[in-house]
């Protein structure tokens, strides 16, 4: 790993740390958070790497894992499956700022912490079977809208620790 590599490593985890507590507090992550953290990730790719490919470590990788962030966590908050644009826009910064292929294991690592967070969350807050029977009725009653309680999980949080994860597994904390 180059020098930039390790700065940029850093800096994108104090800014995903950041936006997991705003996300915690306010429910929301901000705009002066995320897109600075995108131009950066772009212009440093640039200015470090050059163009570089797709799997590489220029800004054609950056560009790929910013748009293929925005285009699988996108897809989650058209649906209304709990991310919102702020969840989208940090993802978008994740993968400007750490390129293509290291973009999908932060997406791998968020998405398993997230569910494993939702988990204990449900079974914290006593929603266990209101929740099974939410998803059910989501699967099975086509058309219908079902009103069903939701429970909330600030995804910042689900995207701060996978990050992390991500980051020891690039390093080779954890022996992969």
């Amino acid at each position: 790993m180059t020098a930039v590599e390790f700065v940029l490593d850093g800096l994108l985890l104090v800014v995903v740390s950041i936006a997991a507590v705003s996300d915690v507090r306010k429910h929301t992550i901000p705009d002066w958070l995320t897109l600075p953290a995108m131009l950066l990730g772009l212009g440093a790719r640039f200015f470090f790497y050059g163009m570089g490919g797709a799997f590489g470590l220029g800004l054609s990788s950056a560009l790929f894992g910013l748009g293929v962030c925005f285009l699988i966590f996108g897809l989650f908050m058209v649906w209304g499956r709990g991310m919102g644009g702020g969840d989208v826009k940090l993802m978008m910064a994740v993968g400007a700022m750490v390129g293509f292929r290291q973009s999908l294991t932060w997406m791998m690592c968020a998405g398993i912490v997230g569910a494993v967070l939702a988990l204990i969350l449900v079974v914290f807050k006593g929603r266990v079977l209101a929740t099974a029977k939410g998803i059910w009725l989501q699967f099975y009653q086509q058309g219908d809208e079902v009103s069903v309680a939701k429970v909330t999980l600030p995804y910042g949080v689900a995207i701060a620790i996978g990050g992390m994860w991500a980051t020891a597994i690039k390093y080779g904390f954890l022996g992969f």
